[in-house]
């Protein structure tokens, strides 16, 4: 007896088949005792009556059951025929999908039967190859589509992937007279004897990819020469690591060459004292973000000497990942310009003492600190007793002589805060800000001063005379200086700084009337009229 057979419906049909030969049996059998009964009449044969009858129901019984079987593997038939139909349905929709998904990536499939040189495209493969859907083509009709440029290295690829079981490459190929770009991936199968007997692989056009790579490619080259030429200095780092340098930044910075700088971080080349500002620019670059605006800052040279620099930075993509490009102008010899028009503006170009503008803008700022402190200051105006005579005898040289001397004693006289401005001529203006808020105690101060610059301005100068012919000649001279003093405070706050200044003026000029080499403090204060005054004189000692 035979094995059962295994799922279900195999064993029920065998089933089935064992029911029919017996079916069959007990007809056949059933069919002999009817003629045996038909053709004798022997009493000895009267059992076969009952026994026929038996036969005959066992078979109805047998056919019964036969039938039942039959109908339920028709139903069985039906069902499996059914479900073969929706997978056929599905197995349809799949292809149409995937066919669909091939269009939209531009993208086909293809086989290969390597042994009768046959492959066969898909039919988003054939469109994309240019060729009749349903087509069959050769390797070597392949070849013909190729770029002529291409094809050697194309053959040398498929000769690789024989051996080593995959293809993918990039390459050219003619469609309809246009060039496009198709990539080819693909894996090999292959006998038990080793020898390959099929492939399967997609092509994918990628012209449209390729195309983008190439301009881009061509970008980076054109942004390359730019910056090669460009006159600003040019860093590219990533996270401060500097990963690109043009020839201007290798100059500015003071780099022998490239690897100087590309072991650096930009952190190393700003100066500390604005290395917070710089980080918190930095730190703002995101990739969305605009480049920055151009902003002052100090960087170090890579043998440590300052520099003044206008950098500007942006987020940029290089080498594929993101990074900052920072652009630097070297600003040092701009500085410098400013400072010089900035010195002809408030200073004075003798003396390099600030001058009657910045004096104004100084005294002016005074005024408002006391206001808000309720503290005083002190306007002091001098003018240089027995200058005139020098500049008579010796010439208007020995003269500035004694004026650069003068302002560099007066300055020794006061405080760092204070101002000592050149007002024109001979006369030089001092300014004492921030004293007490005692009026006694201010006075007290300002009167200290006045008489310590008293003392130094009496002092003989020894001038040398600028002859060339004895250059060791020089001269000595005595000059002192009549002082006339103005404490002020926020009462005076509605007395501009030209009122202040022409009360100490008038001080001054009280000192020179007095016999000179004298100071003078005006009482004067904001209520009173210009012409009143009230003076206190030091006589000279």
């Amino acid at each position: 007896m035979s094995k059962p057979i295994g799922t279900p419906a195999d064993r029920e049909a065998g089933w089935a088949l064992l029911v029919y030969a017996m079916a069959a049996l007990v007809a056949g059998l059933g069919l002999v005792l009817m003629l045996l009964q038909a053709r004798t009449a022997s009493a000895r044969l009267d059992f076969l009556a009952p026994v026929t009858l038996l036969v005959m129901g066992l078979t109805t019984g047998l056919l019964v059951f036969i039938s039942r079987a039959n109908r339920r593997q028709i139903a069985q038939l039906n069902a499996m025929g059914e479900e073969l139909a929706d997978y056929a349905a599905l197995l349809e929709q799949n292809t149409d999908l995937l066919e669909r998904a091939q269009n939209v990536a531009n993208m086909g499939s293809w086989t290969s039967d390597i042994p009768a040189d046959d492959i066969t495209p898909s039919p988003q493969g054939c469109k994309i190859l240019g060729l009749p859907a349903g087509s069959h083509i050769r390797f070597e009709d392949y070849l013909g589509l190729v770029h002529e440029e291409d094809r050697a290295d194309v053959k040398s690829a498929w000769k690789d992937a024989l051996k080593q079981g995959t293809f993918d490459g990039e390459h050219r190929i003619l469609v309809n007279g246009q060039q496009h770009w198709v990539r080819h991936k693909g894996e090999l199968e292959y006998e038990p004897g080793g020898q390959a007997v099929s492939a399967l692989g997609i092509v994918q056009d990628i012209t449209e990819q390729k195309h983008m790579r190439i301009a881009l490619k061509n970008s980076e080259a054109r942004y390359r020469t730019l910056i090669e030429w460009t006159p600003d200095a040019v860093l590219v780092h990533r996270h401060t690591q500097i990963m690109y340098a043009n020839p201007a930044a290798l100059k500015l910075f003071g780099a022998p060459d490239l690897y100087s700088l590309l072991r650096k971080h930009t952190t190393d080349l700003i100066h500390p004292v604005d290395l917070d500002s710089q980080r918190t620019r930095m730190l703002r670059l995101g990739g969305d973000e605009a480049p920055s605006s151009p902003a002052e800052a100090r960087c170090i040279k890579l043998d440590g000497s300052p520099i003044d620099v206008e950098v500007r930075g942006t987020a940029i993509e290089f080498d594929g990942e993101p990074a900052v490009h920072v652009s630097i102008r070297d600003i040092t010899q701009r500085k410098l310009l400013e400072h010089e028009i900035r010195q002809l503006a408030f200073y004075d170009t003798l003396t390099q003492l600030p001058n009657r503008r910045l004096l104004d803008d100084r005294l002016s700022q005074a005024i408002n600190a006391n206001r808000r402190s309720g503290g005083f200051g002190a306007l002091m105006f001098l003018d240089l007793d027995n200058f005139k005579p020098l500049n008579d005898t010796y010439g208007h040289g020995v003269g500035d002589l004694l004026l650069k001397e003068a302002a560099l004693r007066l300055k020794a006289c006061v405080r760092e805060m204070d101002t000592v401005a050149r007002f024109g001529g001979d006369e030089f203006v001092v300014l004492l800000t921030e004293l007490d808020t005692d009026w006694q105690k201010s006075r007290q101060f300002a009167e200290t001063v006045a008489l310590k610059i008293k003392t130094a301005m009496a002092k003989p100068y020894s001038l040398p005379l600028q002859d060339t012919s004895n250059p060791a000649l020089r001269v000595e001279h005595r000059c002192t200086a009549s002082i006339g003093v103005m404490v002020f405070s926020s009462a005076s706050s509605r007395a501009s700084a030209q009122d202040l200044t022409k009360w100490a003026d008038a001080a001054m000029y009280q000192a020179k009337n007095e016999g000179r080499n004298r100071i003078c403090f005006s009482e004067h204060s904001a209520t009173e009229l210009v012409d009143h005054y009230f003076f206190n004189s030091y006589k000279p000692s």
